[in-house]
Parts: C-alpha cells; sequence; structure tokens
C-alpha cells in the first residue's frame, strides 16, 4: 500500500507531467501551421458524412483498413461535438493526450517500481525522466497515436511484472483488456504481446516447468489472450465484410515494405529534398518557430508514392482490393530485397541508425533539441543497461520488447514516432545510471544489517553496511593425552 507521503509526491508529479504538456500545445496552438490530422481527419470526416471508415488509398477511394480504427474515431467524436477540422475538436484532443502523458509518467514509475522492487528511488527518477523528456513533452500536440500507444503498452508491461497483478484472474483481465485495446490503437505493437503474455505465465506457480502447465497458469493465459481476442474481433469481421478477405486490423504491411524497400528508397517512406535543410536554419530556437521549421521542411520532403508511382500504376491498382493493392507493392519490395540483397542490408542498418539516433529523411529528427536529448537518451540507457545486467532476471520482458519492436522495423521500415512507445520501458533502464548519482547527491542512505553467511562476498569487505558481530570459530586438534 501507497503512504500518503507517497500519494502526495506522485500527484505533485503527474501535475508537473501535465502541466508542461500542456504549456506545450498552448504555445504552439497560436501557429497558424498547426498540427495535421493526415488521414485520421479525412477517414473521421467521412464517418461523419455517412461514408465510413473510408478515404482515399493508393488512387482509389472506398472503405479503407489503412488505419487503426481508435484514432480516426477519437478525432471522429472530438469532430461531433465542436466541429469538424475545429480548432477546439483539435484543441480537445490534444489535452486529452496531455491527459494521457501525465498518466503514462505515474505508470513509468510504478513500471520501474515493480521492475527494481528493492529500489524505489529507481521508479521516482525514471517517472521525472518521463515527465520531462521534451520529445514526450512535444508529442502530445501532434494529432498521432504514439501518446495512445506508449501509455498502452507500458501499462501493459507494468501490468504483467507487477507482484500486485501476477497470478491472479484479475491480472489476465486486465492484461487482455489491454492487450485488445493496444491492437486496436497501434497493431504493429502485437509483436509485444507474446512476450507480455510469457512475462505474465512466467510469473506463475513455483516456476517448475510443471506448475507453469497446471490448470490455473494455463487458464489464466487463455482468459488474457481471449479477451483480446474478443474485443478485436468486431473489427476483423469489418475488414472481412469490406474487403472480402481476412485483415487484421490494418492492411498496409505490404505497402510500408515496398515503402522502405525499393531502388530509391532511403529505409523510410520519405525522400529529403537539398532544400529542407536549409528552411530548417530560418527559423529560431524558440518553440513555436521549431514548429513552423517542422511543417516547412515537411512540405519540401518527397513521398516514396510521389517519385515512383506512375499513372499506370494507380490504373492498375484501381481493379484491385486495397489489401491486394499491398500485397501487390509487398512482391514488388520482395523482388527488391532478393536482386539487390547488399543493398537491403545496408538500408537495414541505415534504418538501425534511424531507429536508435536520427531519421535524416524526418524533419522532426532535424531539430538540434531532438537530437541532443537522443544522444543523451542513448548514452544513458547504454550506461544503464550494464549497471542493471545484475537485474536482467526482472528486466528480461523489458530488453525482448524493445529487441523484437527494433529489429522489426530494422528490417521494414522505420519512422521517428515508431521508437517513442518504447521510450518509457527504456526510461527505467536509464535511471539504474542516474538513481546513484541522485541518491549521493540528494538521498538518504538507509543503514543495512547483514547476518554472517548472508552476503555471498568478503564478510568485512566494504559490502556489508555494518559489520560483524563475526565469530571465529577455533578448529578443533587432537587433544595431546596428558602424560
Amino acid at each position: 500500500m501507497l503512504g500518503s507521503r507517497k500519494i502526495v509526491m506522485l500527484a505533485l508529479l503527474g501535475l508537473l507531467a501535465l502541466g508542461l504538456r500542456v504549456w506545450v500545445v498552448v504555445a504552439i496552438s497560436g501557429e497558424h501551421a498547426g498540427p495535421l490530422t493526415f488521414e485520421h481527419g479525412h477517414i473521421a470526416d467521412n464517418l461523419l458524412q455517412d461514408q465510413g471508415f473510408a478515404i482515399e488509398y493508393l488512387g482509389t477511394e472506398g472503405p479503407t483498413s489503412q488505419q487503426a480504427p481508435f484514432y480516426p474515431m477519437l478525432l471522429a467524436a472530438a469532430y461531433c461535438c465542436l466541429g469538424s477540422g475545429s480548432p477546439a475538436a483539435i484543441l480537445a484532443v490534444q489535452l486529452l493526450q496531455c491527459v494521457i502523458g501525465a498518466a503514462l509518467v505515474l505508470v513509468v514509475v510504478w513500471l520501474g517500481w515493480s521492475l527494481a522492487p528493492g529500489h524505489r528511488s529507481i521508479g521516482w527518477v525514471a517517472g521525472i525522466g518521463a515527465a520531462l523528456y521534451p520529445t514526450h513533452l512535444y508529442m502530445v500536440s501532434h494529432l498521432q497515436v504514439a501518446t495512445w500507444a506508449a501509455f498502452l503498452l507500458t501499462l501493459l508491461i507494468a501490468v504483467v511484472v507487477s507482484p500486485r497483478w501476477k497470478a491472479t484472474r484479475g491480472g489476465a483481465i486486465i492484461a487482455g483488456t489491454i492487450s485488445g485495446c493496444l491492437l486496436l490503437v497501434e497493431p504493429i505493437l502485437s509483436i509485444a504481446l507474446p512476450i507480455c503474455a510469457t512475462a505474465f505465465w512466467m510469473a506463475e506457480g513455483t516456476g517448475t516447468w510443471k506448475s507453469l502447465f497446471a490448470r490455473g497458469p494455463i487458464y489464466r493465459l487463455a482468459l488474457m489472450a481471449g479477451i483480446a481476442a474478443a474485443i478485436i474481433t468486431p473489427w476483423t469481421i469489418r475488414n472481412y465484410l469490406a474487403h472480402g478477405q481476412f485483415v487484421f486490423i490494418k492492411s498496409t504491411f505490404g505497402y510500408a515494405l515496398w515503402q522502405g524497400n525499393n531502388p530509391i528508397s532511403w529505409g523510410t517512406d520519405k525522400i529529403p529534398k537539398e532544400s529542407v535543410e536549409t528552411i530548417r536554419n530560418l527559423h529560431n530556437g524558440t518553440l513555436a518557430g521549431i514548429n513552423r521549421a517542422m511543417w516547412d521542411a515537411r512540405h519540401e520532403t518527397l513521398y516514396i508514392d510521389d517519385v515512383l508511382l506512375s499513372k499506370a500504376d494507380y490504373e492498375k491498382m484501381a481493379k484491385l482490393t486495397e489489401p491486394d493493392r499491398s500485397k501487390l507493392l509487398g512482391r514488388r519490395a520482395i523482388n527488391f530485397i532478393v536482386a539487390e540483397p547488399w543493398k537491403y542490408a545496408r538500408l537495414c542498418l541505415q534504418r538501425l541508425r534511424y531507429f536508435l539516433l536520427f531519421d535524416e529523411t524526418n524533419p522532426k529528427a532535424a531539430n538540434r533539441l531532438y537530437r541532443i536529448t537522443t544522444a543523451g537518451w542513448l548514452v544513458l540507457i547504454f550506461l544503464g543497461l550494464i549497471l542493471s545486467r545484475g537485474h536482467a532476471k526482472m528486466l528480461w520482458p523489458t530488453y525482448a520488447i524493445f529487441a523484437a519492436v527494433m529489429v522489426f522495423h530494422t528490417l521494414v521500415i522505420v519512422s521517428a514516432r515508431f521508437r517513442i512507445p518504447l521510450e518509457p520501458m527504456s526510461f527505467v533502464w536509464a535511471s539504474w545510471a542516474i538513481t546513484p548519482v541522485v541518491v549521493r547527491l540528494f538521498g538518504r542512505k538507509p543503514i543495512q544489517i547483514h547476518r554472517p553467511g548472508d552476503f555471498p562476498r568478503d564478510p568485512f569487505s566494504s559490502d556489508h553496511s555494518l559489520q560483524g558481530p563475526h565469530f571465529r570459530i577455533p578448529t578443533p586438534t587432537r587433544q595431546r593425552r596428558a602424560g
């Protein structure tokens, strides 16, 4: 149970995170180059005009699975209440994302406490980092799924590793519900679900294989999977009715694979122009100026579709269903990979660099503050991973999820926003590098008393905060017979 002091501190941290995010939204909202809703907004407008979940995709207008359903429906609800595309509707969604962003900070604290139960300061430092991290402050202003995906993924990990919820029916229900919602927000993160399910399952029983395959653990694992499947089933049925074939949430995998892997690709869906760097340097360093520069640079960036797809391509694809259009482009990508394996390998290495550092084709990644904070983030998580290696048994789900998602984007396509859902868990790693310094400067180290034999190292070393009592037991010797 949390004490009153911890509750107050959590409330203050949440208010700090919320206040900073609201400040960013308000500071940017006055700019005429406001956030775009992209495809989400077009689908939302079509929903309100009784045209269904539809958009123009690869040259053809019609029912679509180009986007997951959550965000367009969220925008449609805001448009319905406050006007289609109105500043009030956009601001309402941004402020809601500020709340979700602040809640994410508190979930990071919880995750840190669960992964390092003997080191509460790890969770606090990770939460403070999440509250102040510039990318997470800025992301709430963009009408994209990144904030929601980061919140749901981090919450799911926190639930499956939490001592409170492991090996419980309630934990299975909560984890299954979050998993289903996460799929409807960002289906690519389905990569993380088997890892989360494994972590939840392995927390069951006594840890032996026999106990893991007992009726209780299997039942709870099936319950988690069943709830997630039940949540997404209505959307998959809708997709089958709309396209005449099974589509898992989105239909764009082949399209994304082609965008990232073709003869002129940089590994992303964009190609930078020479004029982009000039535009980036024209604006001052204020928050509004940075936002304006990103807007201008975006319009000086070419998309792969605009360069490679011809009129004949669009005419050919117009005769196909939406999933088949994506499959056609996917086959082109496969043919390119087979024909140019070394170029594909170079693209993969380039995407890995983009994922961990800066996407040179994305104007958001050109900002100096973004690059400095990203470099700092990478250094801290590297140090944190080294310092926390003794806790790998607890941290392994976060390692596996980060690696799996990173490998997928390295092989397929990358964008700056793809890393955002993974960053909250990495703050816990980074806190292992920062916390010792913070505790030494501001904290009070509790006295630890170890009884003889409790510590595996030399009992007289500095590992014992309080040494002794240690007794030297004499070795029995043969008594000399008295003469």
